[in-house]
């Protein structure tokens, strides 16, 4: 008698908008088969989901693992192992590590180390590479983007000028590679810092030099020379209402520009910040309560935008200094993500059927993932149960992420991660993870 390798049975899947009794059975990696128990194969091995919630494994696409000289902030292990407590089954990589992603030997450096250690599917954006040959090298290998911080002026006034923006992103678009983008305005930062020099940096200045005409500005040469150059670009962590009105209004004249916002963005404002501190700076910083309310507005009804962590991890003390010029921005995310919309899940403020399309359809969709995103047969089995009773208060000292820190402790969630498959194998139950490190997979965006 024919067997498959894995059933899990007794879930409610999301058909439209309505869950539905159902099982699912796994055969190689892949979804087999979706349907009512008598339809489904038997298996070598099953798991009973007890009426929880299967939706397909989350993907975040903008994650700092750090690891190599930065292994002190996290590693490729706890960072993976933080992705799947917060059922993330596959997630990518940023460049900005030591040594930083932007040659090919530097690439290969961190797919070494990491084959060994993680635990989801990982993928890797790079930084840009002086030497064509450079980028196309590591193009074969499989990068999914090439990642430029605006908002960092020691690059040179290459990004700042409208026609060296523009024929950049006319390269990179002819070796077709999407372009991220860190979208603020570093020229003037710096400018600004340099005005305080020798003065401490207080939170309430820290806001005035990242201010929002800092980010608009940059959006809006970004979209002017995303539409001349014809390339395609992903705009990271926008914080603005304005912003996504400047996408959307983009993406009608035909530019290929994609956003995400952060959770910290969208639960967080600025007073936060000045009643938390250092724990709560992120770049861009958070923004006013009515910004936030406009991040929602477009969270429904922007079809290009997603979310995704920025998970951030530092040490400690980096985030402990009173003086901002001495604490590094950046907010771990991957283990409170899922809570969080799924507390607005429970709230009526986010319908499952959303929370699905920002976290991993669109994802998906947006840097060419295949086989993931969405429960389909004949696409990869990566799968979460969710439990939307489940209560927890958040615990950094509980995370797995080496960063015990988050300016969301204490808060109170409705929602969680019971089990997590990676191609149908188990990797996280109930709080353990399951997985010894190098059992996840390197992911490869392959060139259309």
């Amino acid at each position: 008698m024919y067997l498959a390798d894995v059933n899990i049975v007794d879930v409610k899947i999301l058909v439209g908008d309505e869950l539905v009794d159902g099982c699912i059975s796994v055969e190689g990696g892949k979804i087999l088969k979706i349907g009512k128990k008598p339809n489904i194969p038997k298996a070598e091995q099953t798991y009973d989901g007890n009426g929880l919630i299967a939706i397909p494994g989350l993907i975040d696409v903008h994650v700092h693992l750090r690891d190599l000289q930065l292994a002190y902030k996290e590693d490729f292990y706890t960072g993976t192992c933080a992705a799947a407590a917060g059922g993330f089954t596959t997630i990518l990589d940023m460049p900005n590590t030591v040594p930083p992603t932007n040659t090919m030997s530097n690439l290969r450096l961190k797919i070494d180390s990491a084959k060994n250690k993680i635990v989801v599917n990982v993928g890797f954006h790079a930084g840009p590479a002086e030497d064509p040959a450079e980028l196309q090298r590591m193009a074969s290998e499989g990068i999914f983007s090439i990642k430029l911080y605006m908002n960092n002026a020691s690059v040179g006034e290459a990004l700042y000028d409208a026609q060296n923006l523009t024929d950049m992103l006319r390269r990179y678009a002819s070796s077709k590679l999407p372009v991220t983008i860190h979208a603020e305005d570093g020229v003037e930062i710096h400018s600004r810092m340099e005005r305080l020099k020798g003065k401490p940096l207080t939170i309430e200045e820290y806001c005035r030099i990242h201010s929002p005409e800092v980010e608009l500005e940059a959006v809006t040469r970004i979209l002017k020379s995303a539409e001349e150059s014809g390339g395609k670009i992903h705009l990271c962590h926008l914080t603005l209402p304005s912003s996504l009105e400047a996408v959307r209004e983009s993406r009608l004249r035909g530019v290929d520009v994609s956003c995400e916002v952060t959770p910290h963005h969208l639960f967080l404002t600025s007073r936060d910040l000045k009643r938390i501190g250092g724990w709560a700076l992120s770049d861009p910083p958070l923004r006013e309560s009515r910004e936030v309310q406009g991040l929602w507005d477009g969270l429904s009804n922007l079809d290009c935008l997603i979310v995704a962590s920025d998970h951030a991890p530092h040490s400690l003390m980096e985030k402990s200094a009173s003086d901002m010029r001495e604490v590094k921005p950046g907010i771990p995310g991957l283990e409170t993500t899922l809570p969080l919309l799924l507390s607005k899940v429970n709230s009526g403020d986010l319908s499952l059927r959303r929370l699905i399309e920002v976290l991993a359809e669109k994802p998906a969709e947006i840097f060419r993932l295949k086989g993931k995103g969405r429960l389909s047969e004949g696409l990869d089995a990566d799968i979460v149960l969710i439990d939307l009773e489940r209560e927890h208060v958040v615990n950094a000292e509980l995370f797995h992420s080496k960063a015990k820190y988050s300016p969301f402790i204490g808060w109170r969630c409705k929602g969680g991660v019971s089990k997590v498959f990676l191609g149908g194998r188990l990797i996280f139950d109930e709080g353990e993870v399951l997985a010894p490190p190098g059992s996840g997979n390197i992911l490869e965006c392959k060139q259309e």
